[in-house]
């Protein structure tokens, strides 16, 4: 019955919109709303006709996000299902429908992840920096408990082991962080319910485990950081979006996340700091990775501070994936003129069925003698890291 009841759901919803829509629509062209549109300041291919149409219908339609935010609240309310961009699981826990792409367990996209990581590693290897992988499983992965029926969480498992199956068989040094997120869940939530991020707890599990199995280049004296909260936050996850807009979250009976924030605070005495500073070791430690590690909220980096007893430069970036921030991080001046000892890249797995996290990746030199012209036809130009 609730099956029914859901698939006539799927098809009113959208039905009632598309009659509202033509009824606005007609409304405003007999009204005249649409004659200005003509006279933006912007010409065509600016941009302009696109602006206009845009002022028009924010205008006449204020109530349309409204409208969407409370029939998503609705619609979650009485079946428990969102837009296509989230699985909702038990007790209102929300899943990325990316965890479950067709290409999420794909050989062809693991070796070509090794391959660019391989080749990000050769680079350190060159210069004398150690690099640690930290590939990040699945929410999914951790939390199948809470999944429903319908889908499941052993592709997301496999992908995870095949993955750092082959990091080992590539000897590119990585931290097993599954083990320590299942661990730290007897303590909390290691993933956040509505949000695709971790948990402080789950960031700082992970931090821990980096610490207790990464030891300190040589000639890096550990120190002390203690740990600090600053302040506590409250926000709707990024998945609430895909069922319903901020305004009505609490109408679809959901709760905002919260967080600490916590900062670590170096504990030497000054002089101490002073002379660190002024050495050449000053920043050991890189950190580069995704949001998890940008996000202040999950304190990542503050939590590899406390655990390694070290300094960390944070180079993460929100919304680029884990291959951008490592390249922009390989040709900036930090990099090239203070090198750094460490360098730990953080790794979501799910990320790697994406066809562009690796699109800033650099391109092999061409050879420097002058190929034939049959030899130029052959190689067509391709690169061997793709």
């Amino acid at each position: 019955m609730k099956q029914r009841i859901e698939f006539v759901s799927k098809l009113m919803l959208p039905g009632l919109f598309l009659c509202y829509a033509a009824f606005a629509n007609v409304s405003m062209l007999v009204d005249g709303e649409f004659s200005g549109v003509k006279e933006a300041d912007q010409p065509l291919l600016a941009g302009g006709l696109t602006k206009g149409m845009d002022k028009v219908y924010k205008d006449n339609l204020p109530h349309m996000t409204p409208a969407i935010g409370l029939l998503g609240a609705v619609r979650y309310q009485l079946l428990g299902i969102g837009k296509p961009g989230v699985v909702v699981g038990k007790d209102e826990w929300f899943f990325t429908k990316e965890e479950f792409a067709a290409k999420t367990n794909a050989p062809s996209q693991i070796d070509r992840a090794i391959r660019q990581i391989e080749a990000v590693k050769d680079e350190l290897d060159g210069a004398g920096i150690k690099l640690v992988v930290v590939p990040l499983p699945y929410k999914t992965d951790i939390y199948a408990d809470v999944l429903n029926k319908r889908v499941s969480s052993q592709e997301a498992t496999l992908h995870y082991r095949n993955f750092i199956d082959r990091l080992a068989g590539a000897e590119i040094p990585f931290i097993d962080t599954r083990d320590s997120l299942i661990k730290a869940k007897a303590k909390g939530e290691v993933f956040f319910k509505t949000d695709t991020h971790w948990t402080p707890l789950g960031a700082e599990s992970v931090a821990r485990e980096i610490a207790g199995s990464v030891p300190l280049p040589e000639g890096i004296e550990p120190s002390d950081f203690e740990l600090i909260a600053t302040k506590h936050r409250t926000f709707w996850g990024d998945l609430v979006r895909f069922v319903t807009n901020e305004d009505f979250g609490e109408w679809a009976g959901l709760n905002k996340e919260s967080a600490t924030l916590w900062q670590a605070e170096q504990t030497m005495p000054q002089q101490a700091v002073l002379d660190l500073f002024a050495s050449d070791d000053a920043f050991p430690v890189i950190l580069v990775g995704t949001s998890y590690s940008a996000n202040p909220n999950w304190s990542f980096a503050e939590f590899l501070k406390h655990h390694m007893k070290v300094d960390v430069i944070n180079h993460a970036k929100e919304g680029q994936g884990p291959g951008t921030p490592m390249y922009d991080y390989l040709k900036s001046d930090d990099f090239q003129q203070t090198p750094p000892r460490l360098v730990i890249w953080e790794i979501p797995t799910r990320y790697i069925a994406q066809d562009d996290i690796w699109a800033k990746a650099p391109k092999k030199a061409a050879p420097q003698t002058q190929p034939s012209a049959t030899a130029k036809h052959a190689t067509g130009g391709k690169d061997d890291v793709s």
